[in-house]
């Protein structure tokens, strides 16, 4: 009898332990599920939400500027190789500092829109609008002695590292492929050269040492000029330069801020 009871008793424990884990089983399927959903219902949302803000803005767009017509909304993105030249003159301050020479092009990022079109359906343009992270090499044109110690010295220091908001008027001039490149079918690649006036705001905050004197300025206007290269219609890959016009710092310290843009341009609609 205690036998069959035992025997009995431990036939029931396993039934429950089955039962146990067929429950887990399909709560952690339905917990995983849920997720699953969720994640999707959040990237239908996300998708239609950008495809909803491009149709909005190409058409406020188009309804505000008559003239600016066959717009297309593209995403830029790439790599900047950025330096500054310095001359501090007579700049003086309670600061002295050793130099460290980076005399070379010093790589950050940039990315943002644009928008591409034609004014009065004749004369292509581009206006652009960008985040820039400068992480700038600096070239110290002039230095001063500090005896007795070895080296260069200098009242200002630089920054290097800056975060900017760049707006970008471009003209764009198409060349003909064939002058360049012999290839047969020429109508499927473009060639521009892009040109205009380049406008950064800074973001970021000055370094410590420049915060007493606010030695850096907020925004500065630079000249644009590139190249770019459109591979039928469905990518495009720039390369840009940007001279400065002005020093981007205040007198009498003259600094010059230069850089090279590499990237590629895709329409917003082709991956929205």
């Amino acid at each position: 009898m205690n036998c069959r009871f035992l025997v009995l008793f431990f036939l029931l424990m396993c039934q429950v332990a089955g039962l146990n884990a067929q429950s887990t089983t399909v709560m952690k399927d339905t917990v995983s599920s849920k997720g699953q959903k969720k994640f999707l219902a959040f990237k239908k949302v996300a998708a239609a939400n950008v495809v909803k803000f491009r149709k909005q803005f190409t058409k406020t767009w188009n309804k505000a500027f008559v003239d600016f017509k066959d717009n297309d909304v593209m995403l830029m993105a790439g790599m900047n190789f950025s330096k500054q030249n310095i001359r501090a003159n007579d700049y003086t301050s309670p600061f002295i500092y050793a130099v460290e020479q980076k005399n070379v092009y010093k790589p950050g990022f940039v990315a943002g829109v644009r928008v591409d079109g034609k004014y009065k359906d004749k004369y292509p343009y581009a206006l652009a609008f960008t985040l820039n992270k400068y992480a700038a090499g600096v070239n110290y044109k002039e230095t001063k002695p500090v005896e007795p110690f070895l080296g260069d010295f200098s009242n200002f220091k630089a920054t290097e590292q800056s975060l900017s908001l760049n707006m970008t008027a471009l003209y764009k001039k198409l060349i003909p492929v064939s002058k360049l490149i012999p290839i047969a079918d020429s109508s499927k690649y473009k060639f521009y050269v892009v040109a205009g006036p380049s406008l950064d705001i800074r973001l970021s905050r000055q370094g410590i040492d420049n915060q007493v004197n606010q030695n850096y300025r907020k925004m500065f206007l630079r000249a644009h000029l590139g190249i770019e290269f459109d591979n039928n219609s469905l990518y495009t890959i720039f390369f840009h330069y940007k001279q400065s016009l002005h020093s981007v710092t205040k007198s009498p310290i003259q600094t010059g801020l230069n850089n090279f843009d590499l990237g590629m341009l895709i329409k917003a609609s082709d991956l929205f």
